[in-house]
């Protein structure tokens, strides 16, 4: 696991962070704990689980049990071992079920919800978490570990459903657990039911083995990153960094990478606010960010932060909407022209400054979010769609300039 500390800051004044270790893996290093700042005299993060997180700190009981003490006597505890992380899918044939369950759509394990109904793993872990379906059928689940509640989580969700994690603990002492997620019977006034759908639980143990300890794994649960930026590893050394700034969840198999996020989603390795950046100055080689400048409430502060941290001659990448319609994740502030997303970069040396998204595209989007598409009939709206899509044909990639779905450029930090 990459050792972050060396490049992490205080996101406020940039001073150097003094890390207070709760947990330490002997051939891993910290593994929870508290980051402080000496100049502003408080807690800016907590660590779990290898995590930095210095947006949704204050919510951890780590953070309420540790600020109020003596923090440099504190004695950490040391496990031995290489943390390995596993994924049990919902298919596994470890998870137990009681009550009426079945497969949904080969991508879940579903019930109704009746009270009682419940689904359980058990084995040797650390750490625990799930992931769960948040849907407009959704009821609500008690969590429970080793036969306590832990939590219980209200999973409905208007509109698209959506894939949540869920942590559930940290930190469990070395040895056998069981996880339980059992129906409440109880739901959100507007949901429609009282399904619960299991995605997949996610456990991390401490093997005495190296042969055991885990490469990197590529996983991406939202778009996919452009070709183009890609390419643009190749011009980072083997020594160098990579940021992927709004990363969501996504990890990327190159050692090299580092993702941030402000969303509490499983993948990112550090929860951060783009408009604070908690890395020091002068840090990657490349940052790259899709999709991202839209959800900020100031985009040219967190363009100056993207800035600070890329090393002089350091490339960035940012692709930012322009005629996409709203879409709040987790909310949308402002779009861009291709001249707009240059006065953002105006400091640095721009490079290149691009445009992408078909007429056709653009235009089912605008339908989508405006509820046109519920009004019309599928035959109808198919009809129309394939109208348009042979007018893509029609529209030279100059022209697409004035239409297009989204801008991006690339720039160099003299």
């Amino acid at each position: 696991m990459k050792d972050l500390l060396p490049i992490l800051c205080c996101p406020r004044c940039k001073d150097d962070l003094l890390a207070v270790p709760n947990v330490l893996v002997s051939r891993a290093g910290l593994k929870s704990g508290l980051l402080a700042c000496r100049r502003c005299e408080e807690i800016v993060a907590t660590v779990r689980n290898f995590k930095y997180d210095f947006v949704h700190f204050k919510d951890s009981p780590l953070f309420s049990q540790l600020c109020l003490a003596d923090l440099e006597a504190q004695q950490p505890v040391v496990l031995e071992g290489y943390p390995v992380d596993e994924t049990i899918s919902f298919d596994d044939k470890r998870l137990h079920t009681s009550g009426s369950w079945r497969i949904w759509e080969d991508n879940y394990l579903m019930t109704e919800g009746e009270v009682g109904t419940s689904v359980t793993f058990r084995g040797v872990f650390t750490d625990v978490s799930i992931r769960l379906l948040n849907s407009e059928w959704s009821g609500c689940a008690g969590l429970y570990l080793d036969g306590r509640l832990v939590r219980e989580v209200d999973l409905y969700q208007s509109g698209w459903p959506i894939v949540r994690w869920y942590p559930v603990a940290y930190d469990l002492s070395p040895g056998e657990h069981e996880l339980e997620v059992r129906a409440s019977g109880r739901k959100n006034e507007k949901s429609r039911g009282q399904q619960i759908f299991v995605k997949e639980v996610l456990i991390t143990r401490l093997s005495a083995s190296e042969s055991c300890k885990d490469g990197r794994t590529e996983i991406n649960r939202v778009l996919p990153v452009f070709p183009s930026v890609r390419d643009l590893f190749a011009n980072v050394p083997q020594d160098g960094l990579i940021l992927d700034c709004g990363s969501g969840d996504r990890i990327l198999d190159d050692p090299r990478y580092v993702s941030l996020d402000w969303e509490l989603c499983q993948l990112p390795m550090v929860h951060g606010d783009v408009l604070e950046l908690p890395f020091k100055s002068e840090t990657f080689d490349l940052v790259f960010s899709q999709a991202l400048l839209e959800h900020v409430s100031n985009p040219f502060v967190a363009a100056e932060e993207m800035c600070r941290v890329t090393r002089h001659g350091g490339l960035i990448w940012a692709g930012m909407a322009f005629m996409q319609p709203v879409h709040a994740v987790p909310s949308h502030y402002f779009n861009a022209t291709a001249w707009g997303i240059q006065e953002l970069f105006k400091k640095m040396e721009i490079l290149q400054v691009s445009w992408f998204g078909e007429l056709s595209s653009t235009v089912d989007w605008l339908c989508r979010a405006s509820g046109v598409v519920e009004k019309a009939s599928p035959e109808e709206y198919q009809l129309l769609m394939e109208h348009i899509r042979r007018m893509d044909a029609h529209v030279s990639y100059e022209k697409l300039q004035n239409i297009a779905s989204g801008v991006a450029v690339l720039a160099r930090k003299p």
